[in-house]
């Protein structure tokens, strides 16, 4: 029953606290849970399955994060999947250290899958049309999610690779990043002036360095109807730039983390000024803390971004990230917070948080 109860993927018809317990019993079971998590429970003040009733009470885990950068991959993997096809292994982009390794299900890549192509057609998104991506590949979950969303939405995607692991590390040696920039432009002006590109993600640095060629963006103007930007922040004045210089796209900003393997929803009808971001619940849920008491801080009032996946394949109950954000009230129904106006942290764990092109 408890392995059936989190592989239900019609989010709406699953009770929040019914999976919380499920949850909890499959990761903490010496049958099915993680080595990972049965070597931390022996550590823990408290018993996760009596004292962890709520999804507030998660707070009293601790933050996994060190043991996902050095753990042996066997050990983040659940003894109940063992006859499940093997997971694929993503990681993190390395920006506040090296880089996090998170196991994806099949199961919840499909699941995921669904959640995003669905924003995206009630979005406008083109499908079937041509659909042009330049973000991260190789290690990264970007890369094989979007190949996934393409084939689902009938359309051929051309890409440019990213390395923000390279970028990152040239700027943090006081590099400046410009000749990375120009080879990545140089590989899109390619697919641009070739083909009639429909639908964009890229970063904000990226396609704000594009926009300064006026052949490529004539193009882009009579072409593009979708553009969505992940991977770096995207303040209000480089928006309403690019919404007037391509009147007829919809923009829409991504928000998401390896982390939690996905990205939150963009609400609909919110304004682009202030878009609401919300999470996949019950299975990926957002909280807003003040960075110093970790408790929550009041709706309209900017706050810590804390991360919580929860499924068979992983279970994350606590991760801090790198971006404050204002707290906003979830929709009906759902567990957690909802997210507006992201914005990065200087600094998260003592490191300077760089964005560089993503």
């Amino acid at each position: 029953m408890t392995r059936s109860l989190l592989d239900l993927e019609d989010a709406a018809t699953i009770d929040p606290d019914a999976y919380l317990r499920a949850a909890l019993v499959w990761h903490f079971s010496e049958d099915t849970g993680s080595r990972l998590w049965l070597d931390l429970a022996k550590e823990l003040d408290f018993d996760p399955l009596s004292d962890i009733r709520s999804y507030d009470d998660l707070a009293r885990f601790p933050d996994i994060a060190e043991h996902l950068r050095n753990r042996p991959v066997a050990d983040l993997v659940p003894r109940g999947l063992v006859h499940d096809p093997t997971p694929s292994v993503f990681e993190t982009g390395g920006t506040t250290g090296a880089p996090k390794r998170l196991l994806y299900t099949e199961r919840w890549i499909r699941r995921a899958l669904g959640w995003k192509t669905a924003e995206l057609r009630a979005a406008g998104f083109p499908a079937g049309e041509p659909w042009l991506v330049a973000m991260p590949s190789g290690p990264h979950a970007f890369g094989h999610t979007t190949r996934l969303q393409a084939t689902a939405l009938g359309s051929v995607l051309h890409t440019v690779d990213l390395d923000p692991r390279w970028v990152k590390k040239l700027i943090l040696a006081g590099g400046s990043p410009d000749a990375y920039l120009a080879h990545l432009i140089d590989q899109l002006g390619h697919i641009i002036r070739t083909q009639n590109i429909a639908a964009i993600t890229i970063t904000p640095p990226i396609f704000s360095e594009l926009l300064l060629h006026d052949e490529l963006t004539d193009r882009l103007r009579h072409s593009l109807k979708y553009l969505a930007f992940a991977g770096a922040h995207l303040d209000d004045d480089t928006r309403d730039v690019i919404a007037e210089l391509l009147p007829d796209t919809v923009i829409q900003n991504i928000y998401g983390s390896t982390m939690v393997l996905t990205t939150a929803k963009v609400r609909a009808g919110t304004e682009a000024s202030s878009t609401v971001y919300d999470g996949y619940s019950p299975f990926v849920v957002f909280a807003v803390v003040d960075p110093e008491t970790r408790r929550p801080v009041a709706y309209g009032e900017r706050g810590q971004v804390r991360m919580t996946h929860i499924s068979s394949g992983v279970f994350i109950p606590n991760n801090f990230e790198r971006d404050s954000v204002i707290r906003v009230p979830a929709p009906e129904g759902s567990v957690g917070d909802s997210l507006s106006s992201p914005q990065p942290l200087a600094a998260f764990d003592g490191e300077p948080v760089i964005e560089g092109v993503y």
